[in-house]
C-alpha cells in the first residue's frame, strides 16, 4: 500500500549516539519559498518538532495536492541548536493525487469491455492521458536528475490542473 495522498510519511533510519540530540526538527519548503506545517502555508519559518521519544515515524497531513518539497531533518539540543551538523536536507516529489487519478482512468478503460464506440477509440482521450503521463514522469524527473523543485512543481500543477478539470481533457 503506498499510503494516502494527503501524507507524508517520514522514517528516520539514522544511527547514533550523540547525547545532546533531544529532538528532531522537520522542515518542509515548498517550490515557492513558503514553509508547509499541519497548520497550513507560512511565509514565515515554520517547522514541525519531533521528540526522539515518538519513535522513528512521523506521518504529517498536509498536502492538498501534488508537491515538490524540499524536507529537512535536523536533530536539536535542549536548547534548539543543531546537534552536531545533524542535518540532511532531501527534495522529494508527492504525486499520489495524480497517480491515484491515472490509475481511476485505467480502470474507466478496463470498464469499457462492450463493443465500440469505447474509450480506448477516443484519440483525445489518450493523447490527454499522454500528456498527463508525461506531466507526472516529468516532474519527477526533475527532482531525479536536475535536483530542480521548480520545474518539478510546475510539471505536477500541469497535471493536477487536468486532473481537477478532467472533464475538458477526459
Amino acid at each position: 500500500m503506498l499510503g494516502a495522498p494527503n501524507e507524508i510519511v517520514i522514517t528516520d533510519s539514522s544511527s547514533g549516539s550523540d547525547v545532546t540530540a533531544v529532538s528532531r526538527l522537520v522542515t518542509i519548503v515548498t517550490a515557492t519559498g513558503q514553509w508547509l506545517t499541519e497548520a497550513g502555508l507560512s511565509d514565515t519559518l515554520a517547522t514541525t518538532s519531533w521528540p526522539l521519544a515518538d519513535g522513528a515515524v512521523l506521518t504529517l497531513d498536509i498536502l492538498t495536492e501534488d508537491m515538490a518539497l524540499y524536507i529537512t531533518l535536523a536533530y536539536v539540543t535542549s536548547v534548539g541548536a543543531v546537534a552536531n551538523g545533524a542535518t540532511l536536507t532531501k527534495l522529494q516529489g508527492y504525486t499520489l493525487y495524480n497517480e491515484n487519478f491515472y490509475y481511476e482512468l485505467t480502470q474507466d478503460e478496463a470498464l469499457q469491455n462492450q463493443p465500440p464506440p469505447m474509450i480506448i477509440q477516443d484519440s483525445n482521450y489518450y493523447m490527454s492521458k499522454m500528456i498527463f503521463r508525461v506531466e507526472v514522469d516529468s516532474g519527477d524527473n526533475a527532482i531525479t536528475y536536475g535536483n530542480d523543485i521548480v520545474s518539478a512543481q510546475n510539471c505536477y500543477s500541469r497535471a493536477t490542473y487536468m486532473r481537477l478539470h478532467e472533464s475538458n481533457y477526459f
